[in-house]
């Protein structure tokens, strides 16, 4: 994304010169940072409490890795103009594998309704212990 930003240009400057495109370089990589710190907390959490401890995080990462990634790919393929649709460029096949991914895995719905689950009973579990 930041290589064709820095070669394509529009308007006379860069298109990594305009605001826009520098909001977009900027949530990726903080949607970057979020699915990577998620896969190693999980990973974290598997091996020290097990995969049945864990299954919050499991579940959370089924959901929200795939959609930070597809948020990314789907920026990345704004930058690239018509050129991200095209097969010059592997992002069409990307954003069509990762929405894949996002219904191979179980539905969204599915992994969200484990994690709110999960975080109700500890809710309810801290609120029995402070009475």
């Amino acid at each position: 994304m930041i290589d064709r930003s820095m070669s394509r240009k529009t308007f006379g400057k860069r298109l990594c010169e305009h605001g826009g495109c520098q909001e977009m370089i900027a949530d990726s990589r903080a949607d970057l940072e979020c699915a990577r710190l998620l896969t190693l907390s999980c990973a974290a959490a598997i091996d020290n409490l097990g995969p049945n401890k864990a299954r919050d995080q499991i579940s959370l990462i089924k959901y929200a890795v795939p959609e930070l990634a597809f948020r990314i790919i789907d920026r990345s393929v704004q930058v690239h103009g018509g050129a991200g649709v095209c097969q010059d460029f592997p992002l069409a096949r990307a954003l069509a594998g990762m929405r894949t991914l996002r219904i191979a895995d179980g539905p969204d719905a599915v992994h969200k309704r484990t994690v709110a689950r999960m975080e109700v009973k500890k809710a309810l579990k801290a609120s029995k212990s402070r009475l």
